[in-house]
Formats: C-alpha cells, sequence, structure tokens
C-alpha cells in the first residue's frame, strides 16, 4: 500500500500564506519550479512554492476576483481574467501590463487559454460565450465570439488546434476552426471545471452533483464517473497525476481525494484545507502538486521522500 501511496504526492511540504481571502487559483508556470496564484482579493503572485516566498506581485489592475491565469509557453507572459469582464496580458518580470482585453463579455470571466504557439487568447465567460483575441495585431475587438452555449462558460482549454469549452448547461463542446466543426458531449450536469488527460486522450469535468467524470475525446464515450466528495456549489479543482494513472478531486469540505482512473475507486483521502478546495495544479514532470482554498492558503505536496 506505501508503494502506491509514494505513486502520487500525500505529504504537505509547504504552505504558501500571501492572500487576503479565498485563493481561487493556482498554477504551474511551464517547467514546475515557479507557481502563480490568483485570489479574491484581485491580486496575483509568483512563487517560489518549495521556498514558500513570493518574488513578484501584480496588483493593482483587476477590479474584482481573479478567476484564472495562464502561462504562456516561454514564461514570459502570462494571462489572467476575473470578475471585472476583463482578462489582462502580463510582462512576468517587469509585472505590468501589456494588453487589456475588455468590452466583448458582458459577465465575470471564469477562464483563459493559450493557443498553441500563444497567438491567439481565448475567454470563456458567465455571458454564455467564448471570445478569441488576436495577440499579433493591435485591434481591441475579438476576432472570434462563440455563442454556441445555453449557460455559463466555466472552462476554456486549446488542444491541438481544436477549441474545448465546458458549460454549466451540461456540455463539452469541441470547436474545429479549421474545419468549421463543432462535436458536443452531452454530460448532463451542470460542468464548472474542465481539464485533460496527460496523454491528450481524455477530458475530465468536475459536475455540481458530486461526480467527476471521464470521457473519451474521439468517441465521446464516458469512461467512468468519480463519486464520494462535495461538489455541489461552487468550482472545485480537479486534475490527473502526471501518468493519467490517478484522478485528484477537491471537495467543498477541503479534503482532496485521489481515485483509480480505471477502477474509480477511492485509493486515498487527504485532509487538505479548512474549506473548499479551489484549484489542483499538478507539477509537468514531478510527483507533486499544489493546491488552493477558499481557506486563504496554496499547499504543496510532496510524496515525503
Amino acid at each position: 500500500k506505501r508503494r502506491q501511496k509514494a505513486r502520487f504526492p500525500f505529504h504537505a511540504a509547504r504552505t504558501l500564506r500571501g492572500h487576503k481571502g479565498a485563493v481561487t487559483v493556482v498554477k504551474f508556470n511551464t517547467d514546475g519550479k515557479y507557481c502563480l496564484t490568483g485570489g479574491k482579493d484581485k491580486n496575483i503572485h509568483l512563487w517560489n512554492p518549495v521556498e514558500g516566498t513570493i518574488i513578484k506581485s501584480y496588483t493593482g489592475y483587476h477590479g474584482y476576483e481573479i478567476l484564472d491565469v495562464c502561462v504562456r509557453k516561454d514564461n514570459a507572459q502570462f494571462a489572467s481574467c476575473g470578475g471585472d469582464r476583463v482578462a489582462f496580458l502580463w510582462d512576468v518580470a517587469k509585472g505590468v501590463t501589456i494588453r487589456r482585453f475588455k468590452n466583448a463579455h458582458e459577465r465575470r470571466i471564469n477562464a483563459v487559454a493559450y493557443n498553441s504557439d500563444a497567438t491567439v487568447l481565448f475567454s470563456a465567460s458567465d455571458d454564455e460565450s467564448v471570445c478569441a483575441w488576436d495577440l499579433r495585431s493591435r485591434n481591441f475587438k475579438p476576432i472570434q465570439k462563440i455563442t454556441d452555449f445555453k449557460d455559463s462558460v466555466s472552462s476554456v482549454i486549446v488542444a491541438d488546434e481544436i477549441i474545448v469549452a465546458a458549460s454549466v448547461d451540461g456540455c463539452i463542446r469541441y470547436f474545429d476552426v479549421r474545419m468549421g466543426q463543432v462535436t458536443v458531449d452531452h454530460v448532463g450536469e451542470a460542468i464548472t471545471t474542465m481539464t485533460r488527460s496527460n496523454d491528450g486522450e481524455c477530458t475530465l469535468v468536475g459536475c455540481l452533483d458530486n461526480k467527476l467524470r471521464l470521457f473519451d475525446r474521439s468517441s465521446g464515450e464516458m469512461l467512468n464517473s468519480y463519486e464520494g466528495h462535495k461538489h455541489s456549489g461552487y468550482r472545485i479543482g480537479s486534475c490527473l497525476t502526471g501518468d493519467d494513472a490517478f484522478v485528484v478531486g477537491g471537495s467543498e469540505d477541503g479534503k482532496i481525494y485521489y481515485w483509480n482512473l480505471v477502477e474509480g475507486d477511492v485509493v486515498h483521502k487527504l485532509d487538505a484545507h479548512h474549506r473548499a478546495v479551489s484549484s489542483i495544479a499538478y507539477h509537468p514532470t514531478a510527483v507533486c502538486m499544489l493546491s488552493s482554498s477558499a481557506d486563504g492558503t496554496v499547499k504543496l505536496w510532496t510524496t515525503g521522500s
């Protein structure tokens, strides 16, 4: 049993404290040396998570809570979005904004994502739309607005030039812009979070009926569902371990659950936080992860060895 435990991080190695109020999002940078956090306090911090120190803070621009951040592959820039209906592009080293994307969304922006070569930024909103912004032009209007949704768009990711968007309307939509095709997976429950497997074959969604569901990307078939955690009112973090062997999911009571991906059973449970787990980020190469919470903390989890 101990050998299996070592395959995922269960040891609380560090607690990061720097936000006033809930931490809404945590993301590793591309190589996993640093991480970005965003909070209800409208601030974004760049950390060395191993040391537990803030390297830089990005403040004074967002007027409401931060809801998502997305790091460019070269780590030189990142995008952020939140409750003020605005998305920003930031210079990591200088700590200043480079671009501001506004007047396109009528309600809060839940998620931002780059395409593969970081020439386009996508933003997903409560206004039932996804906007595409050309980062090479100085045009202040989106180059495309996707309005196929019937409720809030909670997540957007771009994979192999396919835009994948999940909505509270209970659907995962795959937009192949080049071919002009849309594929829809009907989940049937409100989706608040979405992530893809590391091999790119599967999509994991967190739904408000206290279940995580795993879908095959090519066939649209539901492969498995995972339960035991509480997820009925908030956006709760989830992901897969680096080897895609386990599903990791937060809970509104502060716990983090590990499920066996194939069998679907709970293999481990962490008493992680005092309040809801808002976001989970898995390290790009190491057996290590970060969790953020409404309790105002971010925790670094390792194997303890």
